[in-house]
């Protein structure tokens, strides 16, 4: 696909699905914006070898959960290349076990992420996509959001909110 001149933003972009879909999009010719939570190292490789393949890309720290430092990269975005046309939003992360051995703690956290924290993205970049006049949402959801997987409930449970709520918001 023809990307050029296109901003994308990826949330998990440093590994996994995240790293092949910035590479995707920098092999379309789309600058790139690769968000991360941990692995610095990991995300700085991601964001050179979009570059060896002759995008432009910048990875930048952010944990989706916290509403400010989601305010933080979309400013960091746009003005390192001055728009936003794509969000992926694929950071998550699972969490295995038995539902009465999972502490609440680590459940509400799996929410904030896989949840909640696409939500606050979409609400940080939807103004900018109106103000440009247009762009993309794409939502990682799961397989495991209609058929729920053993022993991952609060992971199958986030999905499935991801699902519901991209359906809603396409409607």
């Amino acid at each position: 696909m023809n990307f050029s001149e296109k901003t994308a933003v990826v949330t998990g972009g440093s590994r996994g699905l995240g790293r092949a879909i910035c590479l995707e999009l920098a092999r379309g010719g789309a600058n790139v914006v690769l968000c991360y939570a941990g692995n610095e190292a990991a995300a700085n490789e991601t964001a050179a070898a979009c570059e060896s393949l002759g995008a432009k890309a910048v990875a930048i720290r952010c944990d989706v959960s916290k509403e400010d430092e989601v305010k933080a990269l979309m400013d960091a975005a746009l003005k390192t290349f001055g728009r936003i046309d794509i969000l992926v939003n694929n950071a998550g992360f699972g969490i295995s076990g038995a539902i009465e051995f999972t502490p609440a703690q680590e459940a509400r956290r799996q929410f904030d992420v896989n949840f909640f924290g696409m939500v606050n993205m979409n609400r940080a970049v939807l103004p900018i996509m109106r103000q440009q006049g247009g762009g993309r949402i794409v939502n990682m959801s799961s397989v495991a959001a209609p058929i729920a997987i053993p022993f991952q409930a609060y992971y199958s449970a986030s999905k499935a909110a991801v699902r519901t709520y991209s359906l809603a918001l396409a409607s």
